[in-house]
């Protein structure tokens, strides 16, 4: 699992332009209701920064947890991982269950369209790390279009030296770590 590429955000840096979310939508022809990046506010209004109480824009896209709670709650097995290691949906096994969104600790299983299924909430649908992006030998487009580099994309050694080296803080606390990295 220690090469599995990830996309991790640097709070510091965000900005809250939404680029991320757009670049998602465009290059996967996705509807405005898709979330597949969404950035989140902290602390709305406050001043400060994030590690004082103050507002703080999180582009939370999925993190392809080493120690992926959705994995384990999926009924079908509609979320595996892939022959690099990411967390991936296979939509067709998707009943609708929605336990993914209730096990993943940072909102990243999405339900954009609501219609007839077992737990009525539509099929999944979930960042993939834009895979096929991945296999060109590009980068995910959020991360590509990110103005400000919010956005740090590597293995989880790569994101750690980058953070250490820009003196940036870890978002993850709690145990959180863990559950994205594992023993890494």
């Amino acid at each position: 699992m220690s090469g599995t590429p990830r996309v991790i955000p640097n709070v510091e840096a965000c900005i809250d332009c939404g680029g991320c979310e757009v670049a998602c939508m465009r290059t996967w022809e996705l509807p405005e209701s898709s979330d597949r990046i969404e950035i989140v506010t902290h602390n709305e209004g406050e001043d400060g920064g994030r590690f004082n109480d103050g507002e703080t824009s999180v582009p939370m896209p999925c993190f392809h947890c080493a120690e992926a709670p959705c994995i384990e709650v999926c009924p079908t097995d509609a979320v595996s991982r892939d022959d690099k290691g990411l967390v991936q949906l296979d939509e067709d096994k998707c009943i609708g269950c929605t336990y993914c969104a209730w096990a993943c600790p940072f909102g990243a299983p999405q339900f954009p369209e609501e219609e007839n299924s077992t737990g009525g909430a539509g099929t999944m649908d979930k960042c993939t790390l834009c895979v096929d992006r991945l296999d060109e030998g590009k980068e995910p487009a959020c991360v590509s279009e990110c103005a400000t580099d919010a956005l740090v994309f590597g293995t989880p050694e790569q994101i750690s030296s980058e953070f250490r080296e820009n003196r940036s803080e870890d978002i993850f606390s709690g145990g959180l770590d863990q559950v994205v990295f594992g023993d890494d």
